[in-house]
């Protein structure tokens, strides 16, 4: 029997437009999550079934006793809010949410050089300009300064750097790493990249806790599928070394997350990968984790199928039949969904998708800033520059775009229950045209693994 550490309510009237309802796989129960107060509660079959079939009701018409309808008043369930009233709500609370994230603590990126020396073919930069610059001394100084005029506070910003590229770790490009590792060791920063890791051996002395701390680095499958994506610009097969650069940073006392690209190619290969890293002994690792993220296609062409991409519902029902040990890409909501439910508080909500929306700053070589990795070498999306006589110059309009890409700046949102979960999507995306991510498949697979975590501990 679960020691349910929420209450596990028998009786309710639902406010349908701004519940979450669940049902839970192999069970006679239904979680349900509010979409503005964060209540989460258990109900059985018997009891939805009821208030499916009654659209409203008054507290005389109410079957149970007057303390249980003010504890569902209490909870959200009850509420004599119009549906209007109901959106205008979550409007409200977005905004009031998103004026606190401005003031959270600032994130900040270099993007050593454009080039790369991978031609992954799905890669989203392939129509920037692969040129040969690369971040100087005194760009890097620069970039420093910026940090330090964006916010003069170091307690509002995080005291670890991004690495970025292209490919921030080439062998060319150590020179001016080990001068930013120097700088930035000098100012109290640590470091992460996002690497592919091929040259990583020309960096073994800086990776370490207090240096290149942390490395993301893709592995997009087993041997073939990965040989076949992950592709040298010379035509190296690459995934033999990069295994064993993996083994090197986790040795050096680094953090890895492996990253696969997924999908229909390859999602296939998740089990098994995962069984060459256990062969390995990289997942007994605690500095070790393994992460499937689903591939986006970021081409304009309405026919363009080479990779067979999987929609976010084919990816969630996949990840939930898999048997491998990857945690999968849901943004976060199992890990507020199970962390709710154990400290017996109310979800948490946020009204953005990410730090670009309010705070994260990305500076190239040429002394431009962007607000997210992902449209780095993009003009449109330049909000500002960093390498001009006093500090930093604003590029007004690109930046309030971003700053208006949350909920409460997007009718379609407004009116969604699963809004404040969410916080409306990537914006990089959703700038040109909104793409929603159908958080209903992804919900009910967070809801399902908790369901079980919370019958394996109790």
């Amino acid at each position: 029997m679960i020691n349910y550490l929420f209450y596990k309510i028998n009786f309710l009237y639902l406010q349908k437009i701004l519940l979450i309802n669940v049902k839970v796989d192999g069970s006679n129960d239904h979680m349900l999550i509010h979409g503005y107060t964060g209540a989460i509660d258990l109900v059985n079959d018997k009891i939805v079934s009821f208030i499916n079939s009654h659209d409203t009701f008054t507290e005389s018409e109410f079957p149970y006793s007057a303390k249980t309808w003010s504890a569902l008043i209490q909870r959200g369930y009850i509420t004599e809010k119009a549906e209007q009233e109901e959106y205008d709500y979550v409007a409200y609370m977005a905004d009031i949410l998103f004026r606190r994230d401005m003031l959270l603590k600032k994130g900040f990126t270099f993007v050593i050089t454009y080039d790369c020396n991978f031609r992954c073919p799905y890669c989203f930069e392939k129509g920037v300009g692969r040129d040969k610059m690369v971040f100087t001394p005194e760009m890097v100084d620069k970039a420093f300064e910026a940090i330090f005029y964006i916010e003069p506070n170091e307690k509002y910003f995080f005291k670890n750097i991004t690495l970025y590229g292209g490919e921030p770790l080439l062998v060319q490009n150590r020179k001016i790493i080990s001068y930013i590792i120097d700088r930035g060791k000098r100012l109290g920063f640590t470091f992460s990249a996002i690497t592919n890791g091929y040259d990583l051996v020309a960096y073994e002395d800086l990776l370490s806790p207090d240096g290149i701390a942390f490395l993301q680095i893709t592995v997009d499958g087993v041997r073939d599928h990965h040989n076949s994506r992950r592709i040298h610009c010379q035509g190296f097969p690459t995934f033999d070394r990069i295994l064993d650069n993996i083994g090197l940073a986790l040795k050096r006392g680094v953090r890895v997350s492996v990253r696969v690209n997924t999908d229909r190619e390859n999602i296939e290969d998740l089990k098994e990968l995962q069984a060459i890293f256990e062969r390995l002994q990289y997942v007994e690792n605690p500095l070790f984790s393994m992460n499937s993220a689903l591939l986006v296609d970021y081409s304009e062409s309405e026919t363009d199928n080479t990779y067979h991409y999987l929609t976010q519902r084919e990816f969630i029902q996949k990840h939930s039949v898999s048997k491998s040990q990857f945690e999968y890409q849901d943004y976060g909501v199992f890990d507020k969904l199970y962390q709710a439910i154990m400290r017996k508080k109310p979800l948490s909500f946020h009204p953005i998708f990410c730090r670009a929306q309010t705070g994260s700053f990305v500076f190239d070589p040429y002394g431009n800033i962007y607000p997210c990795w992902e449209v780095v070498g993009r003009p449109e999306h330049c909000i500002g520059h960093y390498a001009s006589a006093g500090g930093v110059s604003w590029s007004q309009e690109p930046l309030d775009n971003w700053h208006k890409a949350h909920i409460s700046e997007i009718q379609a949102c407004t009116v969604c229950k699963y809004a404040l979960l969410c916080g409306c999507g990537c914006p990089a995306h959703n700038l040109k045209r909104h793409h929603c991510l159908r958080m209903e498949d992804i919900v009910r697979y967070a809801v399902n693994k908790a369901y079980a975590d919370l019958q394996l501990n109790n």
